[in-house]
């Protein structure tokens, strides 16, 4: 081996290193992340995650205001999201907001909980990270027994709305991340508790 070769290789060893344990990193994140698909989750306050979800979000308290054929909803609630063993649940704070063309005059009241079925690991990887989950960017479904869909539709939206979880319970959150926490999914509380 001339000069130059061994040279060369003495100074892309370090570098060759480095990137293989920045994949070895990656690749024992996504290990980590192993979202069960088969048991389903009862909490002691009644929220459900059905068997073959990731989870689930709750808005319980939304608010929905039409000006002439625009309607808009929001919100804030919970996301719910299963660990990997299924004995522990992940919560996180989410902020909520939809619309669609379907109002009807002027108004603002409050409406129906929306309550939403995260069957796909990876809507539940993008909460969990803190990424914002835009409809439009998954398959939504209205129907409970749709194994293709992403995001089931359980109450309170319809099909034709648009719609958008943010997770955190602030502005602050989207700087420096949601709140999260890891409790036994059957000592979870309801929202302010």
């Amino acid at each position: 081996m001339s000069i130059l070769q061994s040279s060369i290789l003495l100074l892309t060893a370090p570098i060759a290193l480095l990137l293989t344990s920045f994949g070895a990193s990656a690749q024992e994140a996504d290990q980590q992340i192993n979202w069960p698909m088969g048991a389903a989750v009862q909490t002691e306050v009644g929220q459900h995650i059905p068997a073959g979800a990731s989870g689930v979000a709750y808005i319980d308290a939304p608010r929905v205001a039409t000006l002439l054929q625009l309607r808009g909803v929001t919100g804030s609630g919970t996301v719910i999201l299963k660990s990997d063993d299924s004995h522990d649940c992940l919560t996180i704070p989410i902020r909520f907001v939809a619309g669609d063309f379907g109002g009807e005059g002027i108004s603002a009241k409050a409406t129906t909980p929306i309550h939403l079925i995260l069957q796909s690991p990876r809507v539940a990887r993008a909460l969990a990270a803190g990424d914002d989950v835009v409809s439009d960017m998954y398959r939504i479904s209205a129907q409970l027994d749709d194994p293709e869909a992403d995001i089931i539709i359980q109450t309170g939206l319809s099909k034709s709305h648009g719609f958008v979880l943010n997770p955190g319970s602030s502005i602050v959150a989207d700087v420096f991340g949601a709140t999260t926490s890891r409790i036994v999914c059957s000592e979870i509380r309801a929202q302010g508790s």
